[in-house]
């Protein structure tokens, strides 16, 4: 029995539209890891050109994807367009704050397209927030809910969170008891104990953290 839900299905229509308008490449954007208490920030970063064909089936915003799907819809996605994420730690984040992260990650993101000769003349980012560096050689395009109905943002939604999840994974082992590898940094109640038990650690936002 249908539960009467229908998940949005992104598509390439605002690419393909602002391509048709002249721009040659087309990047789509999104952020993960706005609001833990430890851990870094990264971004996916998702390039469209006139021949990139249909997004692989199931790419949608990560968070209407369980773990196991996100992992195999990254590869496909890696596949599928020019792609790359980029990310900056809690120190930067605690010295610069969010905005200045994130405009930090896009510069990371976009240096590495322009060396593989993949550089975007515009870029559509998730909300109404514009964080880009006005430095950038760039238009920018802000869309409310684009990681649910732009197909570049919705796989950028991915690969980060792919990419941030299996780091937290990875330094649970370095730090055990604060729970990352379930909880991926956010302040759980659990992660909370944990900071009262064990304290801080180099990963965590000490800004975050009061």
């Amino acid at each position: 029995m249908s539960s009467g839900i229908t998940l949005s299905v992104p598509s390439l229509r605002l690419e393909r539209s602002l391509l048709r308008a002249g721009h040659s490449l087309v990047a789509g954007i999104d952020e993960v890891g706005r609001g833990p208490l430890a851990g870094p920030i990264y971004i996916g970063f998702v390039v469209i050109a006139a021949d990139t064909p249909t997004a692989p089936r199931g790419v949608r915003d990560s968070k209407a994807t369980r773990p196991k799907d996100r992992v195999r819809l990254a590869q496909l996605i890696e596949d599928w367009a020019w792609s790359t994420t980029a990310s900056v730690d809690a120190d930067f984040i605690d010295r610069h704050g969010l905005t200045a992260a994130l405009r930090e990650c896009v510069n990371i993101a976009f240096r590495a397209a322009r060396e593989s000769g993949m550089a975007p003349s515009v870029l559509i980012l998730d909300g109404i927030f514009n964080f880009c560096d006005p430095k950038l050689p760039v238009s920018v395009v802000t869309r409310t809910r684009a990681d649910k109905s732009v197909s570049s943002v919705a796989a950028a939604s991915i690969l980060a969170k792919v990419e941030r999840d299996a780091f937290m994974c990875e330094r649970s082992v370095e730090f055990p008891g604060y729970g990352w590898e379930r909880n991926s940094g956010y302040g759980t109640r659990e992660h909370q104990q944990a900071i009262s038990e064990l304290g801080l650690t180099r990963l965590h936002r000490k800004s975050f953290c009061h």
